[in-house]
């Protein structure tokens, strides 16, 4: 074997690995970022649906509703009070988002993967030169630092 060869196959190794890496990493976080997402639309839609009730319908239909269902407290009350907790949740799941980063990085991590499986390919069919696949692969390295603090 050759030292090209060595070289070669030592990158390829090294993609490989890296590949696995991003892989566990975007396996884990698409469906925490879709988790996220859900509660953040469903949250702020159901908080305000809950209140849309007595704003429109005012003190009638929440003394109507109080009654239908025979509440020991006001309806508005409860619908409030449920409202606030959705909406809390609603924001929470969004500064979640933005504090940690999850779209980004989740972006980051998918051009990452595509890009290394295109190294890899080149690599191993001879398509392309060692030197060029290393200075490929370092960019894809630092795109996702990220991945080394997690």
């Amino acid at each position: 074997m050759t030292m090209a060869e060595g070289a070669r196959d030592d990158l390829l190794v090294r993609i490989r690995e890296k590949r696995r890496q991003v892989d566990t990493f975007v396996t884990g976080a698409l469906p925490r970022r879709r988790r996220l997402l859900n509660i953040t639309i469903f949250g702020g839609t159901l908080a305000a649906a809950l209140t849309a009730g007595p704003a429109a319908g005012g003190a009638s239909f929440t003394a109507w509703l109080t009654s239908t269902f025979g509440l020991t407290s006001p309806s508005w009350q409860i619908l409030c009070g449920a409202a606030a907790v959705c909406s809390v949740a609603a924001t929470l799941s969004t500064q979640l988002l933005k504090s940690q980063h999850v779209e980004e990085h989740v972006a980051r991590a998918q051009s990452c993967r595509a890009k290394l499986e295109v190294l890899e390919l080149g690599l191993t069919l001879g398509q392309i030169e060692t030197t060029q696949a290393t200075s490929e692969f370092i960019r894809c390295v630092e795109e996702v630092s990220f991945l080394e603090a997690a």
